[in-house]
């Protein structure tokens, strides 16, 4: 009689060629992923300068556009391009207001000026508000200036009169206001705060020049 024995080498082998596609699947997999990931960082735009990341970024967003508003993404898209740190980008993202629809943003720049105009008509009368007068007349020009493509100066140093309204809201003198009204302040703020990141101030009139040249290539 023959005895039929099983060979262990073979039985070994059979078990262990599952195991070998699974691991050369999984190499194929992570293969792919670099790749993927060596293409979406290739994909990504570099730019050369300032000018080039404002263009860029007006682009995307319109900021000189009357309904441009300050949203999350935009915030973000600051940080990825590198005109804000990522703490700046979420502390700004901190301060925004929830939408109705669950985003979050500031009111349009049309709609800041309008709620500034009604906020400025309703206190002018009362005592100790001329500072805040002040910072809210000359931020108006701002707010129509944003990212610097109209003059490279401000009426007001962006970052002091930031400062300004922070200090204003979280001081006694802010219970005149109403919530609605702190929350268009805050959106004033805020930005202030990225006009100030964009800093047309520090750059010549050359730079302006280039950026608005920039400006009509990307459009």
């Amino acid at each position: 009689m023959i005895t039929l024995h099983s060979n262990p080498l073979a039985s070994s082998t059979a078990k262990t060629d599952p195991a070998k596609a699974e691991d050369v699947k999984s190499v194929s997999n992570t293969d792919t992923s670099v790749a993927k990931e060596t293409e979406s960082q290739s994909a990504q735009p570099e730019f050369s300068s300032r000018a080039e990341m404002l263009a860029q970024m007006n682009k995307e967003f319109d900021i000189t556009g009357s309904d441009f508003h300050i949203s999350q993404q935009f915030i973000n898209r600051l940080s990825e391009i590198g005109l804000l740190s990522k703490s700046e980008a979420t502390e700004l993202n901190q301060g925004l207001p929830l939408t109705s629809d669950g985003s979050k943003s500031t009111q349009s720049l049309t709609t800041l000026k309008s709620a500034l105009d009604t906020i400025f008509e309703r206190v002018k009368d009362e005592e100790g508000v001329s500072g805040l007068l002040s910072v809210l007349d000359k931020s108006k020009k701002i707010l129509d200036n944003l990212d610097g493509s109209k003059s490279k100066t401000f009426p007001i140093d962006p970052a002091t009169a930031a400062a300004e309204l922070d200090h204003y809201l979280k001081s006694d003198d802010s219970k005149i206001l109403t919530e609605d009204e702190k929350q268009s302040i805050n959106d004033l703020k805020t930005a202030l705060t990225i006009a100030d990141k964009l800093s047309p101030e520090q750059r010549t009139s050359a730079q302006v020049s280039k950026y608005m040249e920039i400006l009509k290539r990307y459009g």
